[in-house]
């Protein structure tokens, strides 16, 4: 990668603790159903995929006024540890995204952390970025942690 495009590669972080074993939390990221329960605000969003690499990965997102489908594959798959998806997106802030979610022990209980990497974004877009995704996975976390803790 020369030295010009590594600059456009760009990411942030959001993160939370749920008070389960890794076990639990992961079966709410590796099962498309379960992912569409926290991923966006439900019922807005169906995720369909297969937890393994190179798996196809389509989300589609519908409410009352704004609908999208976005397609990517699985790029890689740690089993109880992650999960990362490479989206082509609608191109707001460049043409494909990638969402990696990670689970780490933390104590008893799973540290999540959802990063957010933008492959093709100028430096004067990634406030913007920020400011557009950090509440909806700070939103869609407190979802999972819910969901996670409602399946007991």
């Amino acid at each position: 990668m020369s030295a010009d495009r590594a600059e456009l590669v760009w990411s942030f972080a959001r993160s939370l603790v749920i008070k389960a074993v890794i076990a639990e939390v992961w079966e709410h990221v590796a099962d498309p159903a379960r992912l569409s329960r926290w991923w966006c605000p439900p019922p807005t969003v169906q995720i369909d995929f297969e937890p393994r690499v190179g798996s196809p990965y389509e989300e589609r997102y519908e409410d009352d006024s704004y609908e999208y489908v976005l397609t990517g594959g699985i790029t890689a798959v740690d089993e109880m540890r992650g999960l990362v998806i490479r989206r082509r997106t609608n191109g707001r802030f460049g043409p494909t995204d990638r969402v990696a979610i990670t689970l780490e022990p933390h104590g008893r209980d799973t540290k999540v952390t959802i990063t957010h990497t933008f492959e093709d974004i100028p430096i004067d877009r990634r406030g913007e970025a920020r400011d557009f995704f950090s509440d909806g996975w700070d939103f869609s976390l407190e979802l999972l942690r819910r969901n996670v803790l409602d399946s007991r």
